[in-house]
């Protein structure tokens, strides 16, 4: 295994140490070809090759050193590996493990609450059961209120108004002349005559429930 390390490590610094020396001379024949570009009478003809040339040197060198680089990380982890795997477990199959010195320690009890952390927690469960209440009565299914029927209309006494009881007050009601009979009851003048009603809330009613 130390063989394959040590060949494998010196031919990634062999490529590395190469790729800078290619990265160097790029650097140079682009330097010279922009020197002669500004410089030379002959312009591009002179310094163009020279700089394609440099270029190209620099970019295989640039990617020689990056080749370099990740294989002497990959030569590291698997030397690593291979350290890791040769100095395992023991022979019986058991993981050795190192005595701290605190195997007399007490175990662990957990501390008490406070009074403030009892009262919180006491809150934070009645808040949990008015939330589960709500949710239960939002839960519950739609019933429709009863039917109610629909209270029976108003029927006036029509009768004729001399056998009525004597007026003993007189008012108007919503525009309407009414009087006040000696038993309690209403009489309302309306444009067909006169109308006698139970009491006043029921004349007003019955008025409410005239066509206009």
């Amino acid at each position: 295994m130390s063989e394959e390390v040590t060949s494998g490590r010196g031919i990634a610094g062999l490529v590395g140490a190469l790729g800078w020396l290619a990265v160097l001379g790029g650097g140079g024949l682009l330097a010279y070809g922009i020197y002669l570009l500004m410089q030379s009478d002959f312009g591009i003809a002179a310094g163009g090759p020279l700089m394609a040339g440099g270029a190209a040197t620099l970019t295989l060198g640039l990617l020689c050193v990056i080749n370099a680089t990740m294989a002497k990380a990959m030569i590291m982890t698997a030397n690593n590996t291979a350290r890791l795997l040769d100095n395992g477990p023991s022979a019986g199959g058991a993981m050795i493990v190192a005595a701290t010195g605190d195997d007399d320690l007490p175990p662990m009890q957990p501390t008490p609450p406070t009074e403030d952390e009892l009262a919180a927690l006491e809150a934070d469960g009645n808040e949990d059961q008015d939330a589960g209440a709500d949710e239960t009565s939002a839960r519950k299914p739609f019933e429709p209120a009863p039917y109610a029927p629909p209270p029976p209309p108003i029927i006036p006494d029509t009768s004729d108004p001399r056998g009525w009881p004597l007026a003993i007050d007189e008012f108007n009601i919503d525009g309407h002349l009414a009087m006040t009979l000696e038993d309690g009851s209403v009489a309302v003048e309306t444009p067909v005559g006169w109308r006698r009603l139970p009491n006043l809330d029921v004349a007003r009613t019955w008025l409410a429930q005239q066509p206009r």
